[in-house]
């Protein structure tokens, strides 16, 4: 499992305890270290946090939870100089990831106080669609040479929900990776057209392995399709978000799940138990085995508290510990 990366996922507007968690996580051999967006009172302003990282961390991977592409929300030139200012202090250890977002049910409660308009599945990846063409091209990941200097230059963009006209932006000396969250038929074939990751969320084993044969058809399909001044040697890796409960004894684990059905709610303490990282090192580790077995290259990882470093220790050591 040496060769699998583990990255964490973090909320919460306790500064100190983000930059200690970041500063172990990378100590232990963490891959990444994401922090959430959020305009509401769970979380710091995202970019200003992750900027005070770069100090203090040498290699580990840092990146928002999940960035939002609502032109609402952000101007797509400023998320644009934005990445590229972050890629280029922190050396290239940018990991942008990003989606449609959550379900309208859920996530109107975030945005609705704020003016913001989030608006439903259908015209929200309609807006990902057409935002994160641009992104790639205002990215200069599309280049075919990417190791060329100079800036790259969208002459016109006259689309539904994104205008630029003229605008240039000096391309990030190092190229952006770009991971895309998806489920849906839709939404996986933009993964498989602009991500260098496809990640998906919560899923068994088994249901795993029947969305991934899915994308496998729509990258097949992008294969025979695509134009071909496009790179030749694009492989699309695969990710997976679980949420995690370890613990080195039967005791303080069911301490956890009592802590986490209180919490969270019947209903989605009975999708931990299903879906989740669940049990001591030796289960967790046996799980995780599985989805490896079907390819899985990363796991996006949260644990019951973000903060709870014996327990990120303890993931750590055991899958460090397990050969494969």
């Amino acid at each position: 499992m040496n060769d699998v990366r583990y990255c964490l996922e973090i909320w919460g507007t306790d500064y100190e305890k983000i930059k200690q968690t970041c500063m172990l996580a990378e100590e232990l051999g963490y891959y990444g270290f994401y922090y959430g967006e959020s305009l509401t009172e769970i979380d710091l302003d995202c970019w200003t946090v992750l900027s005070t990282l770069i100090p203090i961390t040498n290699k580990i991977k840092l990146g928002p939870v999940i960035t939002y592409i609502l032109p609402e929300y952000r101007s797509m030139a400023l998320l644009v100089k934005q990445s590229i200012t972050f890629q280029d202090i922190s050396k290239g250890r940018l990991e942008f990831r990003t989606g449609a977002g959550a379900s309208l049910e859920y996530s109107l409660q975030w945005w609705y106080p704020f003016g913001i308009n989030y608006s439903n599945t259908t015209q929200r990846v309609a807006l990902f669609n057409e935002g994160i063409q641009l992104l790639s091209k205002l990215l200069g990941n599309n280049d075919t040479n990417y190791s060329q200097s100079g800036s790259t230059l969208v002459a016109n963009f006259d689309g539904q929900f994104y205008k630029i006209r003229g605008a240039s932006f000096v391309k990030s000396k190092i190229r952006i990776p770009i991971t895309i969250a998806a489920k849906q038929d839709k939404m996986m074939k933009t993964a498989a057209n602009y991500a260098d990751t496809w990640e998906c969320s919560y899923l068994t084993p088994n249901e795993y392995f029947t969305l991934n044969q899915k994308f496998e058809s729509l990258s097949k399909k992008r294969q025979n399709n695509k134009d071909p001044r496009e790179s030749q040697n694009r492989a699309v890796k695969r990710s997976i978000e679980l949420d995690v409960l370890i613990a080195s004894t039967e005791q303080e684990l069911d301490y956890k799940k009592k802590l986490f059905a209180m919490g969270r709610g019947s209903r989605v303490y009975a999708q931990i138990l299903k879906k989740g990282l669940v049990g001591n090192s030796a289960q967790v580790c046996a799980r995780i085995q599985e989805y490896v077995d079907l390819g899985i290259n990363q796991f996006f990882l949260a644990f019951q508290d973000p903060f709870d470093l014996k327990s990120i220790e303890l993931f750590m050591d055991a899958v460090k510990s397990r050969k494969t």
